[in-house]
């Protein structure tokens, strides 16, 4: 497949596929002739899994990491190790967010308390933890 039938079925553009190679996240695809690049239809899964596992918040290294494990033919635990860990990592930064939603929502507080004359006077939240 040349570069536009990849980009019109993944909806990635050649920036990114070009960036993707760079970073071993697709191997170097081979070229005609003239130097156009030519892309196995495996191209298309693999930029599938991208995607999906950069929804899941891989980063790209690991993403590498990931496809590493898979051409390896690495047992299914290893990567449902790191799928693991990738999870703990969420819900660390889901509570983090928890606490600054309760933070934001106490300033809001503060501010409205006092009705419409309060919010016309000069800002000043109050920096007490929030529990």
């Amino acid at each position: 497949m040349k570069t536009k039938n990849v980009t019109e079925k993944t909806g990635i553009d050649r920036e990114t596929l070009r960036f993707y190679e760079t970073k071993g996240l697709l191997p170097k695809p081979s070229r005609t002739e003239s130097g156009v690049r030519i892309y196995p239809s495996s191209t298309i899964d693999r930029l599938n899994f991208i995607q999906m596992a950069k929804k899941a918040g891989f980063t790209l290294l690991e993403i590498k990491e990931l496809i590493d494990l898979q051409q390896s033919k690495e047992p299914c635990r290893k990567g449902r190790d790191r799928a693991t860990l990738k999870r703990k990592e969420i819900t660390l930064k889901i509570k983090a967010l928890q606490k600054m939603d309760k933070v934001l929502l106490k300033f809001i507080s503060e501010c409205e308390k006092k009705g419409e004359i309060g919010l016309s006077k000069p800002c000043h939240f109050s920096f007490e933890e929030c529990s």
